[in-house]
């Protein structure tokens, strides 16, 4: 019995097979037969903008609208493409924060440097593309752990660190990521 709430997972489960519009539509029936849930009954299913959903919704013939934070994920994207100052310093941080990750040594330094410096010692925090503001958390890891980092960097030279202009950059990209997180 469906409850009256304006959200609720109700099924969530493997699809095997490809990912088109006709077999999103089938799971999307099935999914509703399964809970006994009448076509007519259906008001509004939203989803993100995915090619494929957007030909499944279609094809079950559902009224549906595109998540908004999905929408605007996908802008905040594009507009990072089109800077390639952004582009060079989430490269940059990406390359460090790879490198702490991949090195048992490089990450005990980065324990212990934090430390010493009355830094919170936590660890740095890999951006990945499909995941919504995973470039905000990555940014602002590496700016809470910018000494930390600097100082590591100082005594490996092996490792590259972002520019004085880059570490301005993130910082003001986390001021303005800040207000459209709230």
């Amino acid at each position: 019995m469906l409850r009256r709430r304006w959200s609720e997972l109700y099924m969530c489960k493997h699809t095997a097979g490809s990912h088109t519009g006709e077999n999103i539509a089938k799971e999307l029936n099935a999914i509703a037969a399964r809970w006994d849930i009448e076509k007519n009954k259906i008001q509004l299913r939203i989803h993100d903008s995915g090619v494929n959903i957007v030909k499944g919704a279609r094809v079950v013939e559902y009224n549906f609208a595109r998540c908004s934070i999905h929408s605007l994920q996908r802008v905040l994207n594009e507009s990072i493409k089109a800077q390639v100052e952004v582009l060079d310093m989430i490269a940059t941080g990406r390359h460090l924060v790879i490198h702490f990750n991949h090195s048992d040594l490089a990450q005990e330094k980065l324990l212990v440097i934090p430390k010493e410096l009355n830094l919170p010692q936590n660890q740095l925090v890999q951006d990945i593309n499909t995941r919504g503001n995973s470039n905000f958390y990555m940014a602002r890891r590496l700016l809470e752990q910018k000494r930390a980092i600097s100082l590591y960097i100082a005594e490996h030279d092996t490792l590259t660190n972002l520019t004085i202009q880059q570490w301005s950059l993130m910082e003001q990209s986390i001021n303005l990521l800040n207000y459209l997180k709230k």
